[in-house]
């Protein structure tokens, strides 16, 4: 926002010792304390409205600009577009084109807010805002400094600023972002500025003439060269109609990595380095923009969002729901940085992209992923993330925070057994692979697939190319493996690993600069399909949601008595997801049950004499479905007159167990009759464990809530099977694929929960 002129050459030397001191240990902040700190300050917000639609200027020269920022920061943290105090800021704002308010920040926050609300109907507007932003650059030849640079207004007597620049850039990009064309010199002057002007430490200050960097500076100039620079200047490779020339050489930033170490070495959140509390909620919000637009999860070891969420918890008055800072960061104004940092810092992470070997071949090209998930947030009208990631010092939670990982090179991809090992276990705890050859490099391809026979060994895993029939060929736009083969590994339920041996992520990199070319609208929709393969097109959990890894190596041993599911084995696909009853079961020893449980399943056929210690019978699978009449015999004794209870489910919904299952039951209970279970029934109440009546369906099976839909078969006044058509199983260890009909994990851990607890009932 607005910044006092040369307010950084009268900050005090005395501020500067408290860089040295330590940060305060707090008890760590979770999603719910976050969300309840967005709406006490949303509600502050709302309540400091005018009549007018406005709210308070802060500073008088940027008339505008406060309302334009409260505005943003209300529809970032989830205020809806047509509400009606958006609706009468939006009105507001409109009586104010750029002739009238000739101020930069005022003209940049504007730019945004229309972008963020209601970008057609307001193009004009925008387009009168870019043609004066780019009039009002500093150019080579005007009399004030530092050319590619903004200062207050257009008038380019008085020397531009770090600040007024990073807000110019920030509208430029949001106008970009929704179609406007903005002029490429005025990106390439800008980049060529703050590479220029950066210290030999890494930072930059508020002009190039203070001294020393500061923290809030340093974030405007890692967002400023993204922005301005690795967004678009894609290095010395280039497309000439299809074919990509000095592929792979998409440009190291080094002026960016040295602003990343800058800010690892001088993070804090307590305070805005160089300047103490002068402008610390600017600073926050500025450290938001610059860890999420390149990429960075950690500052070093510090990660951010969490950090600067307990941060901003801690700081928020508790009775009405405002931040205040130092100067001119009144309630209005530093409550608006608060929430802009809360609400979009905690957008959920998408894919991971992994680092790997000593040297730079993993970022070939660094825009890659950023401008896929970029496609994949337009496409899914939601903002999402992205994050570098290294399996040697994350752990397994810390890479769940993402349902994709990427990579890629150009040379065979090099890892640890540690870092092996994390990836592994990521997988198994329902992560998804997804590499490509960058520009179909042989000795890529080849490490490749010795890595992935590492990780899955054969028989029982096999890299192989999909078929046109998979899911992945249709998931978001008709394609076919004709257009661009794809490799697969199955695990389980699903594809955990898809491979592309041609290029995907050149492309991809060049989609902002040739974002209509056929190579790069190829590629996009490639990578979208295997992104809403992977995910269901289901919203990874903000950035605080724990990440829950099952580990069951040392799980204490149950006591005599314990409860205990056997497996039933057959022959179609019996144990397509191995892992769902312990995890169910590792669900049901944790709170709110508390049940002394044993973890692993017992693997059995019907007739196995031990069938009698085991009063529920889990039985799944995706394929036919058959038993002997010895099995039948055996089972049917198990249930009438045995008191047993069978669970069922058709992993992922699949018509051939489902329809199997139906002739299984016939065969098995000639006498009884598979019938929906009515919604009255004490299974789906609290009675059995959890109120399932708000159930939630994946998306493959048209999303929303509601009662689960189970069958069952009632003998002597209990339900002797209880059956979903709807997957259960596949998402108990956490699937999410496209082709994948049920319900979300949170509720199979619930309504299966119910079922056990059911059959437990005398």
């Amino acid at each position: 926002m607005s910044r006092p002129r040369g307010i950084l050459a009268t900050v005090v030397a005395a501020m500067l010792a408290v860089g040295t001191l330590g940060p305060i240990a707090r008890a760590g902040v979770t999603s719910e304390q976050v969300e309840n700190a967005i709406r006490q300050g949303v509600r502050f917000l709302k309540d400091q409205q005018q009549p007018d639609g406005s709210w308070t200027d802060a500073d008088e020269q940027m008339k505008t600009g406060t309302t334009s920022l409260v505005t943003l920061a209300l529809i970032t943290a989830g205020e809806r577009v047509d509400a009606p105090v958006v609706q009468k800021s939006l009105a507001y704002l409109r009586g104010f084109g750029p002739q009238q308010l000739r101020n930069t920040y005022a003209i940049g926050l504007q730019t945004m807010v229309y972008a963020a609300a209601e970008p057609d109907r307001d193009k004009v507007r925008m387009l009168a805002n870019v043609d004066w932003l780019q009039q009002a650059q500093l150019k080579p030849g005007d009399r004030a400094p530092w050319p590619g640079t903004w200062t207050y207004s257009e008038n380019k007597i008085h020397q531009g600023d770090h600040s007024n620049t990073q807000y110019a850039l920030l509208g430029l990009n949001a106008a970009s972002e929704v179609g406007i064309e903005v002029d490429p010199t005025v990106w390439a002057l800008s980049r060529a500025h703050f590479e220029r002007f950066q210290f030999r430490d890494g930072g930059w200050s508020y002009t190039p003439r203070n001294q020393p960097a500061t923290g809030s500076m340093t974030c405007a100039g890692i967002s400023s060269l993204i922005i301005s620079g690795s967004r678009r200047y894609v290095g010395q490779e280039f497309l000439q109609g299809e074919s990509i020339h000095d592929c792979g050489k998409g440009a190291f930033n080094a002026p960016l990595a040295r602003g990343v170490d800058w800010l690892a070495e001088h993070f804090q959140v307590g305070q805005n380095f160089g300047q103490g509390q002068v402008w610390k909620y600017y600073y926050l919000y500025g450290m938001e923009r610059a860890g999420r637009l390149a990429g960075v999860r950690y500052f070093g070891r510090h990660d951010w969002y969490r950090e600067g969420a307990e941060e901003l918890v801690h700081d928020q008055n508790p009775l009405s729901g405002f931040w205040r800072g130092a100067t001119h960061e009144n309630e209005l104004v530093a409550t608006s940085f608060a929430l802009l940092f809360l609400a979009k810092g905690r957008a959920p992470v998408l894919i991971n992209k992994l680092r790997h070997g000593s040297g730079g071949d993993w970022n070939n090209d660094p825009d890659d992923v950023r401008n896929l998930v970029g496609a994949v947030s337009k496409d899914w009208k939601t903002l999402l993330t992205w994050q570098i990631i290294d399996p040697e010092q994350a752990t397994v939670a810390d890479m769940l925070q993402a349902p994709i990982l990427f990579f890629n090179g150009h040379r065979v991809p090099i890892f640890s057994e540690a870092a092996r090992s994390n990836i592994r276990e990521y997988v198994n705890q329902g992560g998804f692979l997804f590499a490509d050859a960058c520009c179909g490099e042989k000795e890529f391809d080849q490490g490749f697939r010795r890595l992935i026979e590492e990780l899955f060994p054969p028989p029982d895993y096999q890299l192989r190319p999909l078929p046109p029939e998979h899911p992945v060929w249709r998931a978001r736009f008709p394609l076919s493996p004709e257009s661009h083969p794809l490799w697969g590994i199955e695990h389980g339920c699903r594809t955990v690993a898809i491979y592309s041996p041609g290029d995907l992520s050149c492309y991809w990199n060049q989609a902002e600069r040739s974002p209509a070319n056929t190579g790069v609208v190829r590629s996009r929709m490639i990578g979208q399909n295997v992104v809403d393969y992977a995910t269901g097109r289901e919203l990874p959990p903000d950035k605080l949601a724990a990440r829950e890894v099952h580990d069951f190596r040392n799980a204490p041993p149950p006591r005599r008595g314990a409860l205990r599911i056997a497996k039933l084995m057959h022959a179609g696909d019996w144990n397509i997801a191995p892992q769902a009853i312990p995890n169910l079961m590792d669900a049901l020893r944790q709170d709110p049950f508390r049940y002394d449980v044993v973890l692993t399943q017992k693997d059995l056929f019907p007739r196995d004499p031990h069938l009698i210690y085991y009063p529920l019978i889990y039985i799944h699978g995706r394929g036919g479905l058959s038993f002997p009449k010895e099995d039948l015999d055996a089972l049917r004794r198990h249930l009438d007159p045995g008191s047993g209870t069978l669970f069922a489910d058709a992993a992922c919904g699949s018509p051939a167990f489902d329809a199997a299952f139906r002739r299984f039951v016939t065969e098995l209970l000639p006498n009884h009759k598979l019938e929906a279970i009515p919604r009255d029934d004490e299974l789906y109440t609290a009675q059995s464990g959890f109120d399932l009546s708000q159930s939630q369906y994946t998306k493959a099976a048209g999303g929303g809530k509601g009662f689960p839909q189970l069958e069952g078969v009632k003998i002597n006044g209990h339900w002797a099977v209880i059956y979903s058509r709807l997957d259960l199983g596949c998402a108990l260890e956490r699937h999410s694929g496209i082709d994948c009909k049920g319900y979300t994990y949170e509720s199979a851990v619930r309504i299966a929960g119910n079922i056990v607890i059911y059959s437990t009932f005398p």
